[in-house]
Order: C-alpha cells, then structure tokens, then sequence
C-alpha cells in the first residue's frame, strides 16, 4: 500500500477535561489547505530482565511531536492555536487588528487530518483524532524573490499529550479509522472537532 495524500488539518480548543470523561471542545476551525504532516511517536523501552533474558517490558506511547505544514493558515487561525492575542486598533481610520506575541502558553487543543490510501488500485481515507496537544510556532523564515520561486509553505510544531477519557486507567492520544469514502471520513473528522457543517 502507498499513502499519496493528505487532507483537511481541523482543531477545536479544548474547553473542559476531566479525568475519566470525554473531552469537550468548543468550535473547531479547517486549519489551511494541507501539505505534510510529520509526527513521531514517543514509544517507551523500558524492558523488565529475568534469567539473562526480556520477562517484560513497558512498551506504549508516551507522547508524540512533529511539525504540521499547510499552504496557508490565516492571522486569526494561527494566533487562535498558538494563543497570541488580537488587538484592535481603531484610532485612526480604518479599523486595524494586529497580533502580540508574549510569553502566555498556547492553548491546548484537539487535532486532526485525513491520509489518503491506495492499495491495488483502490482508494481508502484514514482520519486521525488527536485528543490534546500543544501548538508552537517554527522558525520565522524570508527569502528575496528570485527567478525561480521557491514555495515556502507556514508550518507549525506541535507536541502531544495523553488524556484520560475514561475510567481504564490507561492514556489515550488519538483516534483513528479508515473510510471507504471521503464523505465520511470527513463527516467523521468534523464531528471529533466540532467543526460548522457550513
């Protein structure tokens, strides 16, 4: 099988977690037009020996971080998912908003996109939930224009965290399912993060 796609990066704030409950986000928001997401997982090695051989071992996720990349993400989203502050500015004709950046945390947030799938010929869509993570802005790059036009895409970090949904005991840090369509894998997706229909 290949992966050969991407699509729909989607984010909703989280409002309230409590440990044992389902998280509950408030609105969500298409974060841009998607290019690459780059994620890795941090899988625990922590083996357990006995008679000069592995007895256990403690194996699951600890956490994940990557970069997400789009072809654009607009000044309202970006500063609503690295929690910069809007200000308005109305003194002088026209009104204006610009954005500060400060030493406030970014938002906790739950996230995801869709990966497109082909095997022999036949197209399948996978859609991940991530259920808590963090936002933080890459590097801030320019270049001149020269004469040929490198394309310089917005990316963001991103680092993730486990929650507790239910009464298991255990951490949970995404969801995932495969779609025989891409209707409903996004039908899926946009209901995870409480995105408008519209």
């Amino acid at each position: 099988m290949s992966y050969i796609g991407m699509l729909s990066p989607v984010a909703a704030p989280i409002e309230e977690e409590v440990n044992g409950s389902a998280i509950e986000y408030g609105t969500g928001m298409i974060i841009g037009p998607a290019v690459a997401a780059n994620l890795n997982l941090d899988i625990a090695d922590n083996p357990d020996y006995g008679d000069d051989i592995i007895i256990d071992n403690d194996n699951g996720v600890n956490g994940y971080s990557g970069t997400l990349e789009t072809n654009n993400i607009t000044a309202a989203g970006r500063a609503a998912l690295l929690g910069w502050t809007a200000v308005q500015d109305s003194s002088t004709p026209p009104a204006t908003t610009h954005y500060e950046v400060s030493d406030a945390a970014a938002p906790y947030v739950g996230w995801g996109f869709i990966r497109v799938k082909m095997f022999k010929g036949v197209k399948s869509w996978e859609a991940f939930w991530f259920h808590k993570a963090q936002f933080s802005p890459s590097a801030i790059n320019a270049n001149t224009k020269q004469r040929s036009i490198e394309w310089n895409h917005p990316s963001l970090n991103v680092t993730g965290m486990g929650a507790y949904l239910d009464t298991s005991g255990k951490a949970k840090y995404f969801d995932w399912m495969e779609f025989s369509s891409l209707s409903a894998a996004q039908t899926w997706l946009n209901g995870r993060a409480n995105v408008p229909s519209t």
